[in-house]
């Protein structure tokens, strides 16, 4: 005789789903418990699952934290939700951490002092700890002593990460650029300690050393990862000397490519006629501005779900070890901010 489903109104339990499948309560949370050592035949586990699929069985992860001493929330902490090349990140975290059923709490260490933020985490018991490099660098490592922690695009000797390959990301900017012709480069973004600008920075500068192509102090302008920025670093560029001045661009990420994009457009430049632009992450808003923005692709959102998994692994298994993996691979995504620098070099 088949079990019939609970009321609407009522929670499906383990003990309905154990009655449907015909097994003990004992026997279902093992297998929904996710146990890998849990000694169940497949026959038996599959119909556990079966039984827990027809009565829709969502797990009460409340009470199974209060058992197994976790929350089974992680934290996320990133510099700047409103980027969507974090938010890609963060929806990389979660995807990864929804379907090994946990939670996650992201936050903007912008607009929360990351201490604050660390704190905030710590009261809600998460169990562990997703940062870039930003917050990697604005926290003491005293602070995260006692966290199970991966970073972003930061490289520690203390706890594991995933990166991407920023310096190529530089290389293949500028390889871009100096292929269509330009001898006239300049580069805007931050000065920073933080591993992933930095990278793309010295790539780039890589690549124009190798060619014999100097670049002036006045073409290297230093300004925030953010629209702002780029206006400030293009209308610094535009003001210089016919000699000076350059044909080409590289912005260390997006945002600083659009606000040098309105720059052009606002002073009557030519994109890419008179000033050719790339930018770096191939967030959305890349292919919406007008012309669309010549870029290297970084692949942010298989960023978070590696962090997540490899945060994963070590709340699974304490001692397993990471090895050393390679930076995902970036691509040069040619649209329309560039071209050959035509008469003007």
């Amino acid at each position: 005789m088949t079990t019939p489903p609970p009321s609407p109104a009522r929670r499906v339990t383990t003990h309905d789903v154990a009655r449907r499948a015909g097994v003990s309560q004992a026997t279902v949370s093992l297998v929904l418990g996710g146990n890998p050592r849990a000694r169940v035949s497949a026959v038996t586990r599959e119909r556990v699952v079966l039984a827990a699929g027809e009565l829709g069985y969502r797990p009460n992860m409340l009470a199974r934290g209060l058992v197994q001493r976790k929350s089974y929330a992680l934290g996320v902490m990133v510099p700047d939700l409103s980027n969507p090349f974090f938010l890609d990140v963060v929806t990389g975290v979660q995807r990864v951490a929804a379907e090994a059923g946990y939670a996650v709490l992201p936050g903007d260490v912008r607009e929360t002092n990351a201490a604050r933020h660390l704190d905030a985490l710590r009261a809600r018991q998460v169990d562990g700890l997703i940062l870039d490099g930003f917050g990697a660098l604005a926290l003491p490592e005293s602070a995260l002593a006692d966290l199970k922690v991966v970073l972003v695009d930061e490289p520690s000797e203390r706890w594991p990460g995933v990166a991407s390959d920023a310096l190529g990301a530089g290389r293949l900017a500028a390889e871009h650029l100096v292929g269509l012709g330009h001898t006239r480069l300049a580069f805007a973004g931050p000065a920073t300690d933080v591993h992933g600008f930095r990278m793309r920075e010295r790539g780039f500068f890589q690549v124009l050393q190798a060619q014999g192509l100097g670049l002036s102090s006045a073409r290297l302008r230093r300004v925030a990862p953010d629209v702002a920025g780029g206006l400030q670093a293009m209308k610094a560029l535009l003001a210089l000397g016919p000699t000076e001045r350059p044909t080409a661009v590289f912005c260390a990420n997006d945002l600083v490519a659009a606000g040098a994009l309105k720059a052009c457009l606002t002073a009557g430049v030519s994109v890419p006629g008179e000033m050719s632009i790339v930018g770096c992450d191939d967030v959305e808003l890349a292919r919406v501005l007008t012309p669309e923005l010549t870029t290297i692709r970084v692949p942010a959102r298989e960023l978070g779900a590696r962090a997540a998994r490899l945060l994963l692994k070590q709340l699974e298994d304490e001692s397993w070890v990471p090895r050393p993996a390679k930076p995902l691979p970036v691509k040069l995504v040619a649209r329309g901010t560039t071209a050959g620098p035509g008469n003007r070099e």
